[in-house]
């Protein structure tokens, strides 16, 4: 009895190391890490960070979390990192929009501006005197 015990007592820590050592994360975890991924460094081509830093720095920290939980190996560490992953993902589709959002306001005040400024010159134009040479 004493043999058995002792042999269970050695072969527990060996499963239990066994068990941490072949977990796998589910799909829709690898899928949403990835897409978070494309996403996260979409935003940091399109010159996001000029418009909208603290958005996607936000998308980065909890990207960076959610690797953290993920190396956890573990069921809750899988759920920590698949939310994170979600929020970091809408936070960096946010930065983007917001980007977009600012450069988009910009284009229309610059064509605003050009409006105004024919429209100034037409008038300027209209009310001048009509010169005639004899």
């Amino acid at each position: 009895m004493k043999a058995y015990r002792f042999a269970l007592t050695l072969a527990l820590p060996v499963f239990a190391l066994q068990a941490c050592a072949s977990h796998q994360p589910s799909k829709e975890v690898t899928a949403q890490m990835t897409r978070t991924e494309v996403v996260i460094q979409q935003a940091d081509r399109s010159g996001v960070a000029v418009n909208s830093l603290p958005e996607l720095q936000a998308a980065k920290d909890k990207y960076a979390k959610a690797k953290t939980a993920l190396e956890k190996k573990s069921a809750e560490g899988d759920h920590e990192a698949l939310t994170l992953a979600k929020q970091a993902e809408v936070d960096a589709q946010f930065a983007t929009a917001k980007a977009q959002s600012a450069t988009q306001q910009t284009a229309a005040a610059d064509a605003q501006k050009g409006v105004n400024d024919l429209r100034k010159e037409t008038d300027h134009s209209a009310a001048a005197p009509a010169t005639t040479t004899p």
